[in-house]
């Protein structure tokens, strides 16, 4: 039986994908959408805004390694993927955009709505191109889902209006999708090395990325043997849960004294499935080691005496028996002692005792004390990310999605439609401030559409709160930093879902506490102290002077007006 284009593309993505696609359809995609209605394998989810089915669809593969999908029509329907996609690439999450184009005979006679989508999309894909003969099928969206698989990527195809619904002549080159399983083994011969540096003992690291993610035991177990304290990266906050004495804390501007203080102080770092960016937070005298898949990664953020390309599992898995105990205790036993002190000091600036207003800390604390032990947090970029990085605490199976990458504002709504669609029995939390929440809150809508029941939580401090201080620590005085926000609360209820405004400290639990369990689309709008400082790990002298020089020329501005 002959199949379309459209028929044909769902047929090659049915076995590899979500089975969800986030889009607005309209013109060219039309017949892709009624494809969609005739296929009980999918299920078709109206957005909005493009950029939330973008954001969606990346948060699904982040989640789940399997093939995220999305769709814009031609010209701005497409564009606005982009952000979105853009998010995907930066975490190397499988994602597969469909984008409707002109006619063929039109192309490149600045027709309506004519963009050049393949030059636009190159930088985000591993795989883009036009589809503009049927006969290109099966094998071009074999290649562009392979490859969004194998390299993890976003894919892009592009079908003009005159192909997207045109039968496809029978083809023998139809297959299966291969799905990566194959694991990267290590080298023996940088095994040892690695063993003979690791068996000198003395103070050892362990920095652990989201390449971590299914080694948890292993991780544990080489930490062990070596004493090593593990400290993590931001995306990795989720890999071990949050109690355990090895996982010593953060790293960066957004880390913990102890976890800082562990790389500053040790003479061997190991480095496992992390490309992390800020190079001056790694040493400089110590010896290091990485592991990694991508060849391109070692040795780009530092210095690497033995690189190790393969599987972070494979590689602990043969490694431990090479391995002696590292009779060091001390280190890690320091390193402990200033993270129960870091516990301690997060814990005072989380209490609401004693608060006339709501410390936005607290807020981020008490939501990860109810959440199930499964839940899913999709956090926002700006403050509310620092938060989240000192102050959930993470157990069981519960995951963290952010943009942690590509650092895009607006990520933490969409992101949780997306998860929350894959499973609606599953507890999905965003976190937000309120410059973020309002950038892509018209989708809270497309959450009460589809009976998503995630819950929202805008941290209201009625300003860009991170830009403020990022102004301040350097030197700047505050300005365009204010928000005129609408009443949170009230949107949700106009929206159709269940909203609650919190201002005193006495009511956030209630408040929380009914919004988790309502199983509704839920907006708790949070009046949180705007005053709450973030400090890094280390205060250095020229974030002080620059925040102090700041304060100095705010007071004189308001002198000038007065």
């Amino acid at each position: 039986m002959a199949r379309k284009v459209c028929e044909l593309l769902l047929d090659i993505l049915a076995p590899v994908s979500t089975g969800q696609m986030f889009g607005m359809t309209g013109d060219t995609l039309n017949p892709l959408l009624d494809a969609i209605r005739r296929d009980d394998r999918f299920e078709w989810l109206g957005v909005r805004h493009e950029e939330t089915g973008a954001f969606a669809a990346a948060a699904q593969a982040k989640l789940t390694g399997r093939l995220g999908l999305c769709a814009g029509t031609t010209g701005p329907g497409a564009l606005h993927l982009i952000n979105g996609l853009y998010d995907a690439k930066r975490d190397r999450a499988p994602v597969l955009a469909i984008t409707g184009h002109v006619p063929r005979s039109e192309i490149g006679t600045s027709y309506f709505q004519e963009t050049n989508l393949k030059a636009i999309f190159e930088d985000i894909c591993v795989y883009n191109e036009y589809i503009h003969d049927p006969k290109q099928l099966p094998r071009m969206a074999q290649q562009a889902v392979q490859t969004a698989l194998t390299q993890g990527g976003v894919a892009h195809l592009s079908v003009p209006s005159d192909v997207i619904n045109l039968e496809v002549p029978n083809s023998d080159l139809t297959r299966d999708i291969l799905i990566p399983q194959a694991t990267m083994m290590p080298c023996p011969a940088e095994l040892q090395k690695a063993a003979n540096v690791l068996n000198k003992g003395g103070r050892i690291v362990i920095l652990a990325g989201d390449g971590c993610r299914d080694s948890r035991d292993e991780l544990l177990a080489i930490s062990e043997q070596l004493n090593a304290p593990i400290v993590r990266t931001l995306r990795a906050t989720d890999v071990v849960e949050y109690k355990h004495p090895h996982w010593i804390g953060g790293l960066g501007m957004l880390g913990s004294p102890q976890g800082v203080t562990a790389l500053d102080e040790c003479n061997t770092l190991l480095m496992l499935g992390t490309d992390f960016p800020y190079s001056m937070f790694l040493p400089s005298g110590a010896t290091i080691i990485q592991v990694d898949i991508k060849a391109a990664h070692i040795g780009r953020r530092c210095a690497v005496d033995i690189g190790i390309i393969g599987h972070v599992r494979a590689t602990l898995v043969e490694l431990l028996p090479l391995l002696f105990r590292n009779p060091n205790t001390t280190f890690l036993s320091q390193l402990q002692s200033q993270r129960r002190k870091w516990d301690s000091r997060m814990d005072r600036k989380a209490s609401l005792e004693n608060r006339k207003t709501v410390p936005p800390q607290a807020v981020t604390r008490l939501a990860s004390e109810l959440a199930d032990d499964d839940a899913v947090f999709v956090v926002d970029v700006g403050e509310i990310t620092a938060f989240a990085a000192r102050h959930l605490r993470m157990r069981g199976s519960q995951r963290l999605l952010g943009s942690f990458n590509h650092g895009s504002l607006g990520v933490a709504l969409p992101g949780a439609i997306g998860v929350q669609a894959l499973d609606r029995s599953r507890q999905i939390i965003a976190l937000a401030g309120d410059g973020a929440f309002g950038m892509m809150m018209q989708d809270f809508v497309t959450a009460v559409r589809y009976a998503l029941p995630l819950v929202c939580i805008v941290f209201n401090n009625h300003k860009l709160g991170f830009v403020e201080l990022e102004m301040q620590a350097t030197g700047f005085p505050k300005y365009g930093t204010k928000l005129v926000n609408p009443k949170f609360s009230e949107y949700a209820e106009v929206c159709g879902g269940n909203g609650i405004k919190v201002k005193r400290p006495e009511d956030l639990k209630e408040a929380l506490t009914t919004a988790l369990a309502t199983r509704k689309p839920y907006i708790v709008d949070v009046e949180v102290n705007p005053d709450e400082l973030i400090l890094p790990p280390k205060l250095d002298a020229a974030h002080a002077w620059g925040y102090s020089l700041a304060k100095l020329k705010e007071l004189f501005v308001e002198q000038e007006k007065k």
